[in-house]
């Protein structure tokens, strides 16, 4: 468990490291990969404190507990939505990132609204850290969302295609240069279907430039990296970069 207060709210567990000033003036919610939990949150927590000391940071836990893990790995893991198992709830949770928006994205901004409201604070002094799977839904969160949020960081996570834009919060997406999942190298083929092949992975493609393309071009300020040598899990300057886009998000 980390060291934090352990809470429950909205339907959600999560862990909230609060202000060292005592009074928060903004607030950071940090969204775990697949897998993870809300301990993972421990030392990223303090090095964002560090530099923002009157933020709450909360880690958000996903609701639904990937069975079986804990047996394989030592601790429990969860899950924003279906991964593994029965192939129906599968499909059924793609098309919805294709068509739709997520239901989880929905109860996750109604979450960050409630605990905005406990502190009197407004969605501009708020900032999302989302790895992986939780990045996807902190994207979708805000970018869709009823209110305007000052950043999202996305580690290693990316926009779905036909992703609704009614908001353009400051992103900043962070991508291995080794990642196996959305910067895959593009098929190489010449001339005319080259352009159409172009043409198609731009509209419905995950990889990590296609995201950048799209949210471009529907005005998003948009911050890009790919960072050398590192694969889909990232670390050292990339929290580093995270957390300074964060500060200056919230503290322009």
């Amino acid at each position: 468990m980390p060291s934090s207060a352990w809470k429950k709210s909205s339907g959600f567990e999560y862990a909230l490291f609060p202000a060292a000033t005592g009074k928060p003036k903004y607030l950071v919610i940090y969204m775990h990969g697949v897998g993870g939990n809300a301990s993972d949150l421990d030392d990223t927590a303090k090095a964002i404190q560090k530099r923002l000391p009157d933020a709450d940071v909360i880690s958000l836990q996903a609701p639904t507990e990937l069975k079986g893990l804990e047996a394989m790995t030592g601790k429990k893991g969860y899950t924003w939505f279906p991964y593994g198992g029965a192939l129906a709830p599968q499909v059924k949770t793609w098309l919805t990132h294709i068509f739709n928006r997520l239901t989880i994205a929905d109860k996750v901004e109604a979450f960050a609204k409630a605990e905005l409201d406990k502190r009197g604070l407004q969605e501009e002094n708020l900032a999302y850290f989302g790895i992986s799977m939780g990045a996807i839904v902190a994207l979708q969160a805000t970018l869709s969302g009823k209110s305007e949020v000052a950043a999202v960081v996305s580690a290693g996570g990316t926009v779905p295609p036909f992703t609704t834009i009614r908001k353009k919060p400051k992103i900043f997406l962070q991508m291995g240069e080794f990642d196996d999942l959305f910067h895959v190298p593009p098929r190489k083929s010449k001339g005319m279907l080259s352009k159409a092949f172009a043409r198609v992975a731009d509209k419905f493609g995950v990889q990590h430039e296609h995201a950048v393309k799209r949210l471009q071009k529907k005005g998003v300020s948009v911050t890009d990296k790919v960072y050398a040598g590192q694969g889909h899990v990232l670390s050292g300057t990339a929290r580093s970069d995270a957390i300074e886009f964060i500060v200056k998000a919230l503290k322009p």
